[in-house]
Order: structure tokens, then sequence, then C-alpha cells
């Protein structure tokens, strides 16, 4: 049917209002990832300014802490934004929550001269509190999957990944400058500096996002029948139930993604300072550096997984990625030559008044027996093994977004969204806390060795649970062609 003039008007402002809606997701996927990583390298460090004798287990808490507030938000308003049939007043929200979170993670330094334990736990609290601020990442996808046709999906997922990759890069690009600052500004107990900076700027590009969501953002204005395809608006299809089999399977499937990715992310600085035996600023320095690389290459990867998952087809690559994953870490298995640099580990509580200038935590922490004894890991191989990670981590993680949004078709995407979050989330918060404490007592071959398992059994179930994921369109075609033959 041929529209009239005024109904082309409507249809086109509709259709505009519809884009931006999607690009101002983007970009609250962008600055929500910019904000998050501007923490990673400087936590470690960190933790060991407030409390020279705080070890890598407590660093697992504090990295599993965002992933546990987001664990709880990510359902919570993914169901609150279903209920509402709108997302605006979630998103607001929770990016105010992040706010706070990261507000009172810097602020945490106040207190570590009165009391430094007491000091690492407003970390951990402030940390979980910014984690419920990244309820808004499960609103975002779920407003993607929402907006867009079954053709269209695949590649606005897509480009929301990048959005997310891009502020990957650009967030320990910002905190390579904030190490800079060293000391900085200091009044009192309070002060602006390396450890604090990264999470000053990332209240304020969280602020900017409320802004310019306030502002811009607007999610009524679209018809539903100009957003999707006739097949969508199909009464089959409409009534067609879920197929929660192949749901399960991509949470099981993005748990173990999101897995293969945080263990590395975790212990990035903490590998890097122990195996190069480097200072606190030092390991700050180039584990920026190293994350700004490697986050180019992982943007780069998700700008072709669209293109790769249509060729290919997605569930074949999910399986290569998953493959992939686990051939990174057998390179992650530490075989020398050589052994760890036996750099005196020296706590700050140690540091004497005539040597002022030893004022950093070096190298691996000899009070962990294996820094003695195990084989060094050759820097070209860790190259590498993150290279191939950096490949197969965001290839899995766009095409099985991708995925469940096609087997959830018209239905309802903000509680399954949320769930998908959730479980992403769990996986970044029991990931840490485990492998944390893996890490201190038997080093990097533990960590590989396990990994490896996990990555393995993520490549079979994707073997034996492929028939379980169509997506809904295909199951249509399926019916359709069981009905009339």
């Amino acid at each position: 049917m041929t529209m009239n003039g005024e109904e082309s008007s409507y249809f086109m402002v509709a259709e505009q209002k519809r884009w931006r809606s999607i690009r101002i997701m983007y970009l609250v996927l962008f600055l929500n990832s910019t904000g998050f990583s501007i923490l990673l390298p400087s936590l470690w460090p960190y933790l060991q300014h407030i409390s020279p004798s705080v070890n890598y287990s407590f660093l697992g808490f504090a990295a599993a802490g965002y992933s546990f507030g987001q664990l709880l938000a990510s359902p919570l308003v993914g169901k609150w934004s279903t209920v509402r049939g709108k997302i605006t007043l979630p998103v607001q929200l929770t990016m105010f929550i992040g706010v706070v979170g990261n507000l009172l993670y810097a602020l945490a330094c106040l207190v570590k001269d009165s009391s430094p334990t007491g000091a690492l736990w407003v970390v951990v609290i402030g940390r979980v509190i910014s984690g419920g601020g990244a309820g808004c990442i499960a609103l975002a996808r779920s407003h993607l999957g929402t907006v867009t046709s079954l053709d269209e999906r695949t590649a606005v997922v897509s480009k929301g990944s990048m959005a997310q990759a891009a502020g990957f890069i650009i967030g320990p690009g910002l905190a390579l400058v904030t190490s800079l600052v060293q000391k900085g500004f200091c009044y009192e107990s309070w002060e602006v500096s390396q450890y604090t900076l990264p999470a000053y700027l990332s209240a304020i590009l969280i602020t900017v996002n409320m802004v310019i969501v306030a502002v811009w953002f607007r999610e009524d204005a679209t018809p539903a029948e100009f957003m999707v395809n006739s097949i969508v608006q199909s009464s089959e299809m409409a009534t067609l139930r879920v197929k929660w089999s192949g749901i399960v399977i991509c949470n099981a499937l993005f748990y173990i993604a999101m897995l293969s990715f945080t263990v590395m992310e975790t212990l990035n600085t903490p590998i890097i300072q122990a195996e190069l035996g480097l200072s606190q600023t030092e390991a700050i320095k180039y584990s920026s550096i190293f994350l700004t690389c490697t986050s180019v290459f992982s943007f780069m990867t998700f700008a072709i997984a669209t293109p790769l998952g249509k060729r290919f087809g997605e569930r074949k690559m999910m399986g290569i990625a998953f493959s992939m994953s686990a051939f990174a870490y057998i390179l992650f298995y530490p075989v020398g030559p050589g052994y760890i640099p036996r750099i005196q580990w020296t706590p700050l509580s140690n540091v004497s008044i005539s040597n002022p200038n030893n004022t950093e935590v070096t190298g691996c922490n000899w009070q962990n027996k294996w820094c003695h004894t195990q084989h060094r890991l050759n820097i070209a191989q860790f190259l590498v093994a993150n290279s191939i990670l950096l490949f197969s981590y965001p290839l899995g993680v766009v095409l099985l977004l991708s995925r469940t949004s096609k087997i959830l078709g018209p239905h309802p995407q903000g509680t399954v969204m949320g769930i998908l979050t959730a479980v992403g989330s769990f996986s970044r918060a029991v990931g840490p806390a485990i492998f944390t404490s893996l890490f201190q007592a038997f080093g990097p071959p533990v960590i590989a060795v396990v990994m490896l398992t996990v990555c393995l059994a993520g490549a079979i179930l994707v073997l034996f649970g492929s028939r379980h994921m169509h997506s809904f369109d295909r199951r249509i075609q399926i019916l359709n062609a069981e009905i009339f033959t």
C-alpha cells in the first residue's frame, strides 16, 4: 500500500527518531565501558597504595564487586523496564547510582591512614554500587533488540558491541594519561592522583551520559509497524513460544565467554608486574598501553563479526571462537626460558626512613611460594595468547547477543536481556574471586589449565546445542514446512 505525503513525512520523522535513539544507546554503551575500563589498570596498585599488605585474593573481591552489583541490578531494571514499557527512567537512575559508586571508590583514600582495612572495603562497596549503575547496559541492549527488525538486529547489536569495544580502547588510554599524574594533588587525606583520578573521570563521563539521555533520547515516537517486517507482524510469529532451551544455552555460553576474558582482564596487571619485575607505576603504564593496543584489535574483531557470521554461519563461528579461546589458554602456560625475575618484593611498611625513594611494591609477591620456583611466562607467548583471546572473545559475544535476540524475535526483550547481562556479571563476579585466589596459591599454570577446560566445554556445548539455537524466523519456516507437507 502506497503512503500519502503526510504518512510518508510521519514515517521519515519516526525513522529519524528511532535511529537517533539507537545511536544514543551506542553512546551509553561506549561511555559506560570507558568509565569501567579506565579503572582497571590502576585497581591493583590502588589497593596496594591503601594497604601494602593486601593480597591477590582481595583484588578478586574488589574486581568482582563491580560485576556483583551489575548482577543484582540487571535483571531488576530489565524487569522494571518491561513492566513500564519504557527505559528512560531506569537508565537515568542506574547511571546516577554509577556516579555515587565511583565517587565512593575515589574517596576511600580519606580513611586509608586511620583504617587501611576499612578503606579497602570502601573500595569494594564503591565497586558494588558502581556496578549497580551498569544495569543500564542491559537496558541499552534491550532497546537495540526491541526497536530493530530481525534483518537489522545482528548489525545493530554488533555496532553496540563495537561501541563498548571502543570504550575499552579509550579507557586504558585515559588510564595511561592519568598514570602520568602520579601523586597529583593532595589536601590532607584527600587526593587526586593516578589512583583516584580515573574514578573521578568515570563519574564525569556517566554524568555526561545522563545529560545526553535526558535531552535527546526519545523512545515512544516510532510506531511498531515501522520497526519490524511483515514476518514479525504475522500472527504465527506472535503466538510461537520462545525456545527457552536455546536461551539457556546462550546464557551458559555467554557465561563462559565473559569468564574467558574477565580472568585475564583482572590478572593482567598482576601478571605484568610479577613476570617483568615492575613497580606499581610501571605496571599501570605498561598495562594501560597493553590494554589499549589489544582493545584496538578487539574493536576490529567486533567490526568483522557480523560479516563472518553471515558468511560462515553464526553458530559455526561461535564454535570456532570458543576453540580459539581454548588454544589461547594453552599459550598462557608458562614454559620459560628462565624463571620469574628475583626482585625483592618490598612492602611500604618495611621501607625505612633513610630510603624514602623506595616507596612502591615491586615485582612478584615473594610471600607466594610459586614466585620462587615457576618458569617465566615468555612475553611473546603472552602477547600472542592475548591477541587470540582478543579475537575470539568479541566474536563470541557479538554472535551470542545477536543469537539471543533472534531467538526471542518479537517477544519482549528487557527481562531476558537483563538476565543475560546478569549472567555475564555473575561470571565477572565469580571469576575474579576464584581465579585471583588460584593465582595467589598456584600462579599462572593452574589458571591456564582450568580455563582451557572451561573453553573446551563451551566449544562442545555449541556443537551439541546448536539445533536449539534456531532464530525465531527460522522456526517459523520450519513450522510452516511441517504444516504444508
